[in-house]
């Protein structure tokens, strides 16, 4: 496949012009213009900054900003972890040092390159949210181009700092309630560890139909399995330890948003049937992925 992306700058990185086309206003999603420290929405006047190279795209909040009531529990408290780089760091040198992380982040890599072995090579694929980038190298050899997005800038700025990956990046802060991108402007997106701090269903089933509405070939996504034997032994422990209980999702309700939208789950293999309760989807959009 001849690249469609234009060659990056010497550090890997590419433009925010790079897609330019696709970008939209986050929050009325109308056109906006790239300036040289701001893009500005043509349309509701809104102004976001050019900071270091990142755009700050991110809008802050959840059910209220697309026009529900605004639940008593909700995920505004997480938006605002791992802003600062020295909290970023702290989060991601763990999966690092300890070995049980270390395990974990093996066993993610080998099923990300199996479910990306399955959709094929890509133009663009959406990391969101990226993190520190510390799962980006099992999938980013499979496109030309990677955006890597996440609502906490800290994290940002410490995956451009440490990630050695390759393929030409571009970096930009994005809730994933309201991902500034036009529908189908990526070939897929990669969603990691974010439905699971999710704690309304409002939240993790918008989240879907934006990762659905931008993605034209198919979404990787985890969730917690309510059904895990991870989450039925936090369930029995509860009237004893008082633990919080863990914001799931079951198969079934995943495959049944997925159809909702006019796609499909085709797998869910978990990440480990005794130590972890996340499984890994492969929602596609294309008939031809089996």
């Amino acid at each position: 496949m001849t690249s469609l992306v234009p060659a990056p700058g010497r550090d890997g990185s590419a433009g925010i012009e790079t897609i330019a086309e696709s970008l939209v206003c986050p929050g009325c999603a109308a056109r906006v213009a790239i300036g040289s420290d701001s893009i500005d929405c043509t349309s509701c006047g809104a102004s976001y900054p050019l900071r270091d190279g990142i755009a700050l795209l991110a809008i802050r909040g959840t059910s209220e900003t697309w026009g529900e009531p605004q639940a008593g529990e909700q995920s505004t408290s997480y938006q605002g972890e791992y802003q600062r780089v020295d909290r970023a760091a702290a989060y991601n040198l763990s999966y690092r040092q300890r070995l049980l992380k270390r395990q974990s982040t093996q066993r993610e890599f080998k099923l990300l390159r199996q479910l990306i072995g399955r959709v094929g090579r890509s133009r663009i694929i959406l990391d969101l949210p990226c993190g520190g980038s510390r799962l980006t190298p099992a999938f980013a050899a499979s496109a030309d181009l990677v955006i890597e997005a996440d609502i906490a800038h800290g994290q940002l700025l410490f995956g451009r700092a440490e990630s050695s990956v390759t393929t030409p990046r571009l970096w930009m802060t994005a809730s994933a309630f309201h991902i500034p991108l036009r529908d189908g402007s990526v070939d897929g997106t990669v969603c990691v560890r974010l439905s699971h701090h999710l704690p309304t269903a409002a939240e993790r089933e918008r989240l879907l139909t934006e990762l659905l509405r931008v993605s034209r070939r198919f979404v990787i996504m985890t969730f917690f399995d309510h059904h895990s034997l991870k989450n039925v032994l936090r369930r029995l422990r509860r009237p004893l330890d008082r633990q919080p209980p863990k914001m799931t999702m079951t198969t079934a309700r995943v495959a049944e948003l997925a159809q909702e939208r006019g796609a499909r789950l085709v797998a869910a293999p978990p990440l480990s049937r005794i130590g972890s309760g996340h499984r890994y989807a492969l929602i596609v959009k294309d008939q031809g992925i089996a």
